[in-house]
């Protein structure tokens, strides 16, 4: 199953702006994507430095073989939606 992953911050105000985008246009494709948000200020998993994430917010769709795009900035509905079905 592909991995659609959000990188925020809580002090980023774009991020805050992108959540809500991101929350209400992922949850229509809970069953198709695994969804993650990765507070990068936290991230112990090493995800952020793993798929070269130097700006918030940044989405990363991570695909069956282990393949991935990022995007970075605030990504509009269509643009979301059309990463996820990439």
């Amino acid at each position: 199953m592909k991995k659609i992953i959000k990188f925020y911050a809580n002090w980023c105000s774009p991020c805050r702006a992108y959540a809500s985008i991101f929350e209400n246009t992922t949850s229509n494709y809970a069953d198709q994507v695994e969804i993650h948000n990765i507070n990068i200020d936290e991230d112990t998993s090493g995800l952020a430095n793993k798929y070269k994430v130097m700006s918030i917010p940044s989405t990363v769709l991570v695909k069956e073989d282990g393949s991935f795009i990022k995007k970075d900035g605030m990504l509009s509905e269509h643009e979301l939606t059309e990463l996820i079905l990439s």
